[in-house]
């Protein structure tokens, strides 16, 4: 039958009034009841399915403003469970959110990182969207490691070991839930307020002490243009007040490392983990990690650079993979041993990709490109983790004619032509080296004021 007061909410949005923060709070907790299937004694009714189309489809039409934005954000935290943690651990609880990019492993390295300094992180992550991977598919090819924590198992994580990534659990945020499958079915999903406030409400109910974002703009980011990604920068940390948060731009024109699939990522995870891997993702490691430090217990990047190279991050991924389910043994081949038979899964298939062009060095590789091409490769195989690619050759390397610059691990026994041809076109280069910005501005806030700074 729908809410009659809920209608007049959705009128007052269509003829461009902005709403109260008891107009937001009606509206979350009637879209709340569509899952609990109840109505109050007070009258307060249930949103019917249209209603809540027509007014997410009111909001993308007619706006919504920073106050609309931060209301609805702390309103749909509330709808559902917020942790709460001792006074003892309270200012060393953090998280950190990416809008996501072709070869982001950053939380599998981060978050361990961060552990072995001293903060504590129960990380709420996600799956897969689009053509980029997700943490907890990554993190899944690992044999028997489970993302499915419950609250309790969630807080004991963050008692015994510092750190935790977990799926959302049943009871967090469930009007998000209803909510953006609506928003999936009536092409609002795209609307920044909408992006922000779904984000930022999953970040708040683990109830931290402090954020950082990192929104990514390019090819094989979701913002194609630094401005859109700057906007939803600064709508990220303004919504998350009143908990300090940071929000660092960062460039998705090329892939994050040299390597893209599940299980291939987890390889290069613990590469970085031991000291080495790609200087790209060391990077942005350190500059995120750095930042979280700087807004709780002091430290910079190098502490995070020092954890990554004494092999106490490894050691908490190690831990955290144990007390997420998996075998022990499992956990110690996978961080001390060959870590390949710590993976689930077969490749039946690697191709070489050969350069045949003039000898030079790599000025770009599409991550779109490779983005699409896995995607569709890891959907036709099943989600099998092993399918991706293995990059030789990166951005400002050196490439001659004849050169194996990429590897392609695939399921089908032969490379779909198209695919082919997009793959050889996936490579720009030029007789000059080039070297790549990774990290453009930094946004924060002080005083109520947006700070906007070069990194």
């Amino acid at each position: 039958m729908g809410d009659y007061k809920l209608r007049k909410i959705i009128e007052k949005k269509q003829n461009g009034s902005e709403f109260t923060s008891e107009d937001i709070d009606y509206f979350v907790s009637a879209v709340k009841k569509t899952i609990q299937n109840k109505s109050d004694n007070n009258g307060d009714e249930i949103a019917d399915r249209c209603q809540i189309g027509a007014m997410l489809m009111a909001i993308y039409l007619k706006g919504f403003s920073d106050f609309e934005t931060n209301q609805l954000t702390l309103k749909m935290r509330d709808s559902g469970h917020v942790f709460q943690w001792p006074d003892e651990l309270k200012n060393r609880i953090v998280d950190k959110h990416s809008t996501g990019g072709v070869g982001d492993k950053i939380s599998l390295i981060l978050v361990p990182a961060l552990a072995a300094c001293g903060l504590l992180i129960p990380m709420i992550s996600g799956r897969s969207l689009d053509h980029t991977g997700g943490t907890l598919d990554k993190l899944e090819a690992i044999k028997h490691f489970s993302s499915s924590l419950e609250e309790k198992e969630i807080q004991d994580s963050i008692a015994s070991i510092g750190c935790c990534i977990a799926g959302q659990t049943s009871k967090c945020i469930p009007a998000d839930k209803v909510l953006y499958a609506c928003r999936d079915m009536t092409a609002t999903v795209d609307y920044p307020p909408l992006i922000i406030s779904s984000i930022v409400s999953k970040k708040l109910s683990e109830n931290p002490h402090a954020i950082v974002y990192d929104v990514k703009f390019g090819k094989g980011a979701i913002f194609k243009s630094k401005e859109d990604a700057l906007e939803t920068a600064i709508g990220l940390v303004k919504a998350s007040r009143p908990v300090k948060a940071v929000a660092l731009l960062t460039s998705m024109e090329g892939p994050l490392g040299r390597r893209i699939g599940d299980s291939l990522e987890v390889l290069e995870t613990i590469d970085c983990l031991k000291g080495g891997g790609p200087k790209d993702i060391i990077e942005l490691v350190e500059a995120l990690g750095g930042e979280l430090l700087r807004l709780t217990i002091g430290g910079n990047r190098e502490k995070i650079s020092e954890t990554l190279k004494n092999g106490t991050a490894l050691r908490k991924f190690h831990d955290m993979v144990i007390n997420q389910h998996a075998d022990p043994e499992i956990a110690k081949e996978l961080c001390y041993g060959d870590a390949n038979k710590a993976l689930r899964g077969e490749t039946p298939h690697v191709t070489n990709f050969i350069y045949s062009g003039e000898d030079g060095f790599i000025e770009a590789i599409d991550p779109l490109i490779l983005g699409k091409v896995w995607k569709e490769e890891y959907i036709f195989s099943n989600r099998n983790p092993r399918v991706g690619f293995l990059i030789k050759k990166s951005l400002g390397d050196e490439i001659k004619q004849g050169d194996v610059w990429m590897e392609f691990h695939h399921q089908r026994d032969e490379i779909i032509p198209e695919q082919r041809i997009l793959l050889n076109n996936a490579i720009t280069v030029s007789n000059q080296r080039v070297q790549r910005k990774l990290i453009g501005k930094v946004i924060y806030m002080k005083d109520d004021f947006v700070m906007i700074e070069d990194y």
